[in-house]
């Protein structure tokens, strides 16, 4: 595989300022500025590798033109391709109604989105083995013996590491950070182990980093995202005394393996079909490749699918993955214009292991997550927001955001022109062979909010928004042609996560607010569907506290056997002083939810080591920190049976 180069771009232009290193001669690259064209997910493919490379360079260097004229970088290119001074640049700135619950008598499994379609985690077991693997050591723990029987540290630049359990396999899959030749990059991994001694028996190897996967019949379906090698690319975007042509020679200096990543099997490189690489209207250099690989090895006969995009969001069905590209119109903000956005969507068909491309859609705005995405009864719903989420780049606040900064421009800074207000919308598509179509629409959800938390169920659709108080709306999905929203009931505060807990209950995992729109602390909503409108039965409610289930529903467990709902806690305590963490066990009856428990383990820094899942193995409930793992008695008084210290 060629090194790429590992680059941190500012805002959104870090997915995609690519560039970097080698085919000889002159080459003429359109510059021509490329207009927003809504709904412009139509893929086309490369006929080969000349028009590949010609084409990628040509929309990279377009693309790169307009991030200069706007000033994303040190320095920029005037429309006459001049550079401007310094000072210049001083004044600028199937279905998912069905999630694994209780999928055996004797074990919970990860908390997945579609029934048959396995999510890598941190944690995995086979109802006698808990596999885990917290800050770089993966272990098997015997949960009859209480003993680790089994561990493999990995290397400290290793990270983001996940799991599959197969049948007779263990899939580890991580990201490294690199260097080779004085250049730093990232290399996604896949090892396939013995799950008895944690031996590798496989390995694969692509540059970039995983967006997310899946496991369906034994077959694992990535999706990893990879930056090029832009080293001298990069120079001349940073340098202020360049101009357009400086940028146009150092692309053109370019070749296909900058672009299009690399990819290894037990060490023998491999390539992607230059047939196999596919583009939107209007793409920047990034990309997201698409491949299968059996759990059971065989790897060497994998042919990975390119796409010109980048993709954060992954939603997989037995049949289908979907990857959601969002989409930005740099510079639509200048002189007064509204931002505009869109997200693109590719469903990939698997067949006998190899993807295919099945349909393209596009919907106005952006998603929250793969829970903004449901196949059911041959058709694709997908809820977005319009507006909010793209101010929200400028310096607004998403669900789960970090305000890094206060969204204030510096003097003289010319501030983007605000956008209309915010609105949610359902869109429904018909899923064909070969298509998405387009079938219906409702829109104008939580108009001035955005989406905090969506569950597809059968053919309804609970949606939360939020600003100060927390309608959730009901929208019945059984017409696709015309979707009808019928309720809308307002509560204080918000659900992160919606997870169904019986025929017509829904419970909330959020927080609570003022009507002023300030969170109070952990609170958990049970919900009576039944009616067209939802209703509030019974809330949990606690104070100065909040879970890690708002932002990943991984960390949630519930267990229908039990009536019980698990989820990990932090308390801040007032003033951020006396933080404790631990796993509140509520249960959840047909109108009331109560704490039933608070399980703590003995930590010396509830910060880095609180519990971060829970499972039910062999009749008792255990949690999982990086200081090991616990057993409690499966209701009574949930004492604790059993410690096994890491």
């Amino acid at each position: 595989m060629k090194a790429k180069l590992l680059t941190a771009l500012a805002g959104a232009a870090a997915l995609a300022a690519a560039g970097c290193t080698s085919p000889q001669g002159e080459v003429d690259l359109d510059v021509d500025a490329v207009p927003w064209v809504p709904a412009s997910a139509q893929l086309a493919s490369y006929g080969g590798c000349d028009e590949a490379l010609e084409g990628i360079q040509n929309a990279a260097v377009a693309m790169m033109a307009q991030w200069q004229a706007g000033e994303y970088f040190a320095s920029g290119f005037a429309e006459d391709g001049v550079a401007r001074e310094e000072g210049d640049l001083s004044a600028a700135g199937d279905s998912a109604e069905s999630p694994t619950a209780a999928a055996s008598d004797s074990y919970s499994q990860t908390n997945n989105a579609v029934a048959g379609v396995d999510e890598p985690d941190i944690v995995k077991t086979d109802g006698t083995f808990v596999y885990s693997v917290l800050q770089n050591e993966l272990r098997a723990v015997d949960t009859r013996s209480g003993e680790v029987v089994a561990e493999h540290r990995y290397d400290d630049m290793s990270w983001d590491h996940e799991l599959f359990l197969g049948d007779d396999e263990l899939l580890v899959m991580y990201t490294q950070d690199r260097q080779d030749d004085e250049a730093y990059y990232s290399e996604f991994t896949i090892d396939r182990l013995d799950p008895a001694t944690l031996a590798v028996l496989d390995t694969f190897a692509m540059d970039g980093s995983m967006v997310d996967a899946r496991l369906v019949d034994g077959e694992v379906r990535l999706a990893v995202s990879s930056q090029p090698s832009i080293e001298p690319v990069q120079d001349v975007l940073y340098d202020a005394d360049a101009d357009l042509e400086d940028l146009k020679a150092a692309v053109a200096a370019t070749d296909l393996e900058d672009w299009v990543p690399g990819f290894s099997v037990n060490g023998e490189d491999g390539e992607v079909d230059c047939r196999d690489i596919a583009h939107p209207d209007r793409f920047s250099g990034s990309a997201v490749t698409v491949f299968g690989l059996s759990a059971d090895g065989g790897w060497e006969g994998v042919e990975p699918h390119t796409v010109m995009a980048d993709s954060d969001t992954v939603y997989g069905t037995t049949e289908s993955l979907y990857l959601a590209h969002y989409d930005y119109g740099w510079g639509a903000a200048e002189d007064g214009e509204e931002p505009q956005s869109e997200t693109e969507l590719y469903r990939f068909h698997f067949e006998g292991g190899e993807p295919r491309l099945a349909g393209e859609a596009t919907v106005a705005g952006s998603l929250l997550n793969q829970y903004s995405l449901s196949e059911y009864d041959g058709h694709l719903r997908v809820a977005t927001t319009e507006n909010d989420a793209v101010w929200g780049w400028w310096g607004g606040c998403g669900p789960a955001a970090d305000c890094a900064w206060d969204g204030g421009f510096a003097a003289g800074e010319v501030a983007p022109a605000e956008p209309e207000p915010s609105k949610s919308t359902v869109t429904v598509f018909a899923v064909g062979d070969e298509a998405l179509t387009e079938t219906g629409s409702v829109t104008d959800l939580g108009v001035t909010e955005q989406i905090y938390a969506v569950r597809f169920i059968a053919d309804t659709a609970y949606i939360v928004t939020f600003r100060q108080t927390d309608p959730l709306y009901t929208v019945d999905l059984s017409d696709p042609a015309n979707p009808v929203v019928t309720g809308e009931l307002k509560i204080t505060g918000y659900s992160g996560y919606l997870h169904p807990v019986g025929t017509d209950r829904l419970l909330g995992v959020g927080q609570e607010a003022t009507e002023d729109g300030v969170t109070t602390g952990l609170q958990v909503s049970l919900f009576d569907t039944a009616a067209p409108e939802a209703a509030v039965l019974d809330q949990y409610f606690r104070e100065n506290s909040d879970s890690s289930v708002q932002w990943d529903p991984h960390a949630f467990l519930y267990w229908d056997d039990a009536g019980i709902a698990v989820l990990p806690v932090t308390d801040w305590g007032r003033d951020y002083a006396n933080c404790r963490t631990g796993v509140v066990v509520l249960a959840v009856g047909a109108d009331t939810v109560e704490q039933a428990a608070w399980i703590e383990q003995e930590v010396d820094d509830p910060y880095s080591e609180g519990v971060v899942r829970t499972l039910v193995v062999g009749g008792q409930l255990w949690t999982l920190s990086a200081a090991g793992l616990q057993s409690n008695e499966l209701g009574g008084g949930y004492a604790e049976t059993a410690w096994i210290g890491f």
